[in-house]
C-alpha cells in the first residue's frame, strides 16, 4: 500500500485480509515520491490498523514497489495507455520475500480506474502461484456509489472539503489532515519555471512582464554561472511572461515543481509532482498534453534567440493526481 493518505478504503482492505490469515504483513511503500512523506504515511497506517492484533506494518524497502523494481508506479499519469512491466518486482517478492516471512497469500485491492496498478495486479496473479503464493483481489469499499481512494481525499483536501474527507478517512488521518499547515496545499498548485539565457556576446536578459502579480521572480546567484537565469514560481495554474534578450544567444527553459525537503533531512528533496498541460512559445504550441514533472525531473526546452527579440511564454498546469 502507498496510503497517500490512509483511508477507510485501506482500512477495509486490511480488516478483510486480517480476518483470512493468522498473521498479516502490511507493506507501506517507502519511496518518498508521494504528496505525503513516508514517515507520515506509515504512522497513519499504524494508527489506522492498531485495533487489528494480528497485523504488522512494515516499510516496503527497496524491493517492493520501489524506483529500483517498479519505477512506472511513480509516473502513472503518463503511462495509462502503456504496457508496463512489473515482473521483476513480483518475482523478487515470490522468490525472496515470501519464503523469508512465510507468506502464502498476498492480497491487493481491485483497481477499477488506474491501468498501471491493474497491470501490477495481473502480474501478481500470473507470477505468484509459481512460487506457491496465492493472490487474492479484494473488492474496493465504496461511499455514495464511488470507490474510496486516496486521490479522492487529496482532491477534497485541495478544495478544503473536510465534510467529504470525514466520510473517507479514519479519525487518525482526519486529525493529521486538519493539522496541516496552509503552505502544504500550495505545494500541489505551485509551478516553478526556470529560464536561462546564454550568449557568447555581452548583453542583458530580462523578464519584461509577468501575468501573475503574485508570482515570485528571483535571480539566484548560483543560476548566473555561464549565463543569466531567472526562477519564476506561481500557483494560479496559468502563467504568461515575456523575456527579452539584448544579444544573440540561446534560451534554456525548465518546467518543474517546487523544492520541498523532508524535515528530517534538508539535503534531500520530496518529489512534489505537478502536471503541466500546455506550453506555448511565441504563439507556437510546444505541447498540449499532460506532462508530469517534479523538481529533479523537469521538462526542458531550448531555442535560439536574436538580439532585441521578445520571447512570449505561456504555461498551464494542474495539481498532479499522484498515487493512491
Amino acid at each position: 500500500m502507498n496510503c497517500n493518505p490512509f483511508t477507510l478504503g485501506h482500512q477495509y482492505l486490511v480488516e478483510y485480509a486480517a480476518a483470512k490469515v493468522a498473521r498479516l504483513y502490511v507493506f507501506v511503500v517507502e519511496e518518498d515520491r508521494s504528496e505525503f512523506p513516508f514517515a507520515d504515511r506509515i504512522e497513519l497506517v499504524k494508527q489506522g490498523v492498531k485495533n487489528f492484533p494480528n497485523v504488522e506494518v512494515l516499510p516496503s524497502g527497496k524491493f517492493i514497489i520501489s524506483q529500483q523494481t517498479f519505477s512506472g508506479y511513480f509516473n502513472k499519469a503518463s503511462l495509462q495507455d502503456v504496457q508496463v512491466d512489473s515482473s521483476e518486482d513480483v518475482e523478487i517478492f515470490g522468490k525472496e520475500i515470501a519464503p523469508t516471512l512465510g507468506i502464502t497469500i498476498r492480497f491487493a485491492g481491485e483497481e477499477p480506474k488506474d491501468n498501471v496498478t491493474r497491470q501490477y495486479n495481473e502480474t501478481m496473479k500470473r507470477v505468484l502461484p509459481r512460487y506457491g503464493v496465492e493472490f487474492q483481489e479484494i473488492p474496493r469499499k465504496t461511499f455514495d456509489g464511488e470507490f474510496i481512494s486516496a486521490s479522492s481525499v487529496r482532491e477534497a483536501l485541495l478544495r478544503g472539503d473536510f465534510d467529504k474527507i470525514k466520510k473517507l478517512v479514519p479519525e487518525s488521518t482526519l486529525n493529521y489532515l486538519c493539522a496541516l499547515k496552509p503552505n502544504f496545499f500550495l505545494r500541489h498548485f505551485t509551478a516553478r519555471i526556470d529560464i536561462k539565457f546564454e550568449s557568447e556576446k555581452a548583453g542583458d536578459f530580462q523578464i519584461v512582464s509577468v501575468s501573475d502579480d503574485g508570482a515570485k521572480v528571483e535571480k539566484p546567484n548560483w543560476f548566473q554561472k555561464g549565463g543569466i537565469g531567472y526562477q519564476i514560481q506561481s500557483y494560479v495554474g496559468k502563467l504568461e511572461f515575456i523575456a527579452k534578450a539584448e544579444a544573440d544567444g540561446k534560451i534554456n527553459l525548465w518546467l518543474r515543481g517546487v523544492s520541498v525537503a523532508p524535515s528530517n533531512d534538508p539535503s534531500k528533496r520530496i518529489p512534489f509532482w505537478i502536471d503541466y498541460t500546455k506550453l506555448i512559445i511565441n504563439g507556437e504550441i510546444i505541447f498540449d498534453k499532460i506532462v508530469p514533472v517534479w523538481l529533479q525531473e523537469p521538462y526542458s526546452y531550448k531555442m535560439d534567440v536574436k538580439a532585441g527579440e521578445e520571447i512570449k511564454i505561456c504555461a498551464e498546469w494542474l495539481p498532479h493526481k499522484g498515487n493512491a
